[in-house]
This record gives structure tokens, C-alpha cells and sequence, in this order.
């Protein structure tokens, strides 16, 4: 069970030091858990902004939130990294809430659209440290290969299963793929 004080901790870390309406809707939301599932759909273009700023300090290189294309952010310089970020606390899917339009008619089994393999390169899974905050957060990068769905090749697969997020959910494999987009460069 999370504290006010703890709840206040997180929500300060998203949302500064000073009072907002933003501030004590969160401080409300840690403390309800009928509401947790709100609160991903709130930070997760603040976790956006906290992963940009965590790949440009890893990879050397400037990666910037991006407007109007199929991916969140990408580097600026060549060759051109595109990162697609989810918020996620329990499970790892990739579900969109895309239309289902005549584009989409070939993506979409479950009601929700499947991404297409070409949409990202990386994918950034933000997972928030205990009560929602920043502090003892992790941030974990999985390869656009790796989630090809091997039955429709041009889609990625809507959840993520267990071996891949076994391979992919530690330090040593994030850093590997640092390192990796590192030399592309």
C-alpha cells in the first residue's frame, strides 16, 4: 500500500515541486488502484520526454520526440534511429489504438491494430519504479527484430511473451543495444 508521502514523492518527481491540478490528480491516482491504469495513459508522454533524454545521454547522440509518424522519437543525425516508448507496469503488449481502417484491415485481429515491422527500429519499455515514480524506474530496449510476428512477417506480434521479455528485461541486454547503436554511428 503506498503512503501520501510516498504517493507526493512520485508525483513531484513527474510534476515539480510546486501545487497543479496535474499534481494532485496523480498524488489521487497512486493512492486509488482502480485509477493505476489512468496513470500510464497521463505519464506516458512525460516517460516520452524522460527516455529521450536517458538514450541521447547513453548514445552520445540527440534523440528528439517527433509529431505525425508512426514512431515516437528518433535521433537527429545519421543514421536515423526511430524509438517507439511504451509506459508499462504488468504486462509488455504492443497494442495500438489505431483505427480499424481499409490501411489497417490486414493488422487487426483482436479490435486493436498490430504495428507494422517497418513503423520503429527500437522499442523503449519505460517501467516505473515503485509507487509511479522516476527513482528506481528502468528503461528497457528491444530490437525491432525480435518482435516480428514469424506468422504475418510484415507486423509485430501484440504481446510481447515470456522468452523474449526474459532476454531483453536486464541491464546487460539494454546495454548491449546501446553499445550496438553506439558503433552504428
Amino acid at each position: 500500500m503506498t503512503t501520501l508521502e510516498q504517493a507526493q514523492v512520485a508525483a513531484t518527481e513527474w510534476a515539480g515541486d510546486g501545487d497543479s491540478l496535474i499534481k494532485t490528480w496523480l498524488i489521487n491516482a497512486i493512492l486509488d488502484e482502480k485509477q493505476h491504469r489512468d496513470i500510464g495513459k497521463l505519464l506516458a508522454q512525460c516517460a516520452e520526454i524522460h527516455v529521450n533524454k536517458w538514450l541521447t545521454e547513453r548514445l552520445g547522440r540527440q534523440v528528439v520526440g517527433v509529431v505525425g509518424k508512426s514512431h515516437d522519437s528518433e535521433t537527429v543525425d545519421e543514421p536515423r534511429v526511430r524509438f517507439q516508448v511504451k509506459f508499462r507496469m504488468g504486462s509488455w503488449h504492443l497494442e495500438t489504438t489505431r483505427r480499424n481502417s481499409a490501411k489497417n484491415a490486414s493488422t487487426s485481429s483482436t479490435g486493436h491494430v498490430a504495428y507494422k515491422s517497418n513503423e520503429f527500429d527500437i522499442l523503449c519499455i519505460f517501467v516505473p519504479g515503485p509507487h509511479f515514480g522516476v527513482s528506481g524506474s528502468k528503461i528497457r530496449c528491444i530490437p525491432v527484430e525480435a518482435l516480428v510476428n514469424p506468422t504475418k512477417p510484415d507486423q509485430l506480434v501484440p504481446r510481447i511473451n515470456k522468452p523474449i521479455r526474459t532476454k531483453y528485461d536486464n541491464d546487460p541486454a539494454t546495454e548491449n543495444i546501446i553499445s550496438e547503436l553506439k558503433l552504428q554511428k
